[in-house]
């Protein structure tokens, strides 16, 4: 036998041998149609925390201004309003009620919501009562007043415009002058003339 023609033979087998072998081991790596490759996932990054509820800026508690005045204040004594001698002439039998605190929703509440006075006197028989209140609104509250009382009956000579009305039994003047607002109130009001002089004497107490 032909010595150098085993040898090459032999070479060429084993060649041939290690191809095949390449070429299979190749084969094997290569994906079929229509799969996809996903790239194995990166590791993941440290993500910062996200900043919690409570680090976001809490509102401001600073104190809210306080509201302005409802009116400018009008305190004058009840017996510097209307004296004892002009309560004892309009009626004999009415004193000062010192405890009087008027009930929500009357004149005489809206007056001391101004910062006004409120002041009433008691029929020491009957327990009746007259009220006078009186306060300085703000301008626009104070054309609102008027322009409510206007719906009533006008009375002359009592400030620079006044008007009676009278609801459940009661008689009422609202009187005003320069910036202030007066109201008298009283079952024994049955027209603005019964309330005059009370009403005249306190518009007096304003000047």
């Amino acid at each position: 036998m032909n010595t150098t023609a085993d040898s090459r033979l032999r070479s060429t087998m084993i060649v041939v041998a290690l191809a095949a072998t390449v070429t299979f081991g190749l084969a094997g790596c290569v994906p079929e149609p229509g799969t996809s490759i996903s790239p194995r996932p990166s590791a993941s990054r440290t993500s910062s925390a996200s900043p919690s509820a409570s680090a976001a800026p809490s509102p401001s508690t600073s104190p809210r201004p306080s509201a302005a005045p409802a009116g400018t204040p009008t305190k004058i004594p009840c017996g510097t309003l209307v004296s004892a001698q002009t309560v004892y002439d309009f009626n004999p039998n009415f004193g000062l009620d010192s405890s009087f605190s008027p009930k929500s929703g009357t004149a005489a509440a809206t007056a001391v919501a101004d910062n006004g006075t409120a002041c009433s006197w008691l029929n020491q028989t009957s327990r009746d009562t007259f009220d006078i209140a009186v306060a300085r609104p703000a301008a626009s509250e104070l054309a609102s007043l008027r322009t409510k009382a206007a719906t009533g009956t006008p009375a002359s000579g009592l400030g620079d415009a006044a008007y009676f009305s009278t609801s459940g039994g009661v008689g009422r003047v609202d009187a005003f002058t320069g910036a202030y607002f007066l109201v008298a109130t009283s079952v024994y009001f049955g027209s603005a003339t019964d309330a005059k002089n009370l009403v005249t004497a306190a518009l007096g107490a304003l000047k």
